[in-house]
């Protein structure tokens, strides 16, 4: 088992020296490109508020990024994408996966079987 300071570590200053980059990336440093993921800590998954690095490095997972800045840029802030229309990125790829499932053949893997519901199997 590893402490949660080095899982922390691993993710950030070690993958960058594992990357041998760790002159521009890894750390918060005068000079480095900031990439930066700011976590909502404020939810029911990750209550108390004590112990944070503990609970980021356990607990947190994707949904619970509100911001995120790369090389100082913001992308996302307070959970709305600034960079790029989402929704429009939501529809091109239904549509594409339509699409692929009219040329694979594969839609009727997509449809609920008729003893979906009301059938038990004890």
């Amino acid at each position: 088992m590893l402490p949660h300071g080095k899982v922390l570590e691993m993710v950030t200053i070690d993958a960058a020296r594992a990357l041998s980059m760790e002159h521009e990336i890894g750390s918060l440093e005068a000079g480095k490109k900031a990439d930066i993921i700011l976590v909502d800590l404020f939810k029911p998954h990750l209550m108390p508020l004590n112990m944070p690095v503990y609970r980021v490095t356990c607990f947190a997972n994707a949904a619970d990024v509100s911001t995120t800045i790369v090389n100082g840029r913001i992308l996302m802030e307070d959970r709305q994408v600034l960079t790029v229309n989402e929704s429009e990125i939501l529809e091109d790829v239904n549509e594409a996966a339509e699409r692929m499932l009219d040329r694979s053949g594969l839609r009727r893997l997509t449809e609920s079987p008729a003893r979906l519901w009301g059938a038990s199997h004890y």
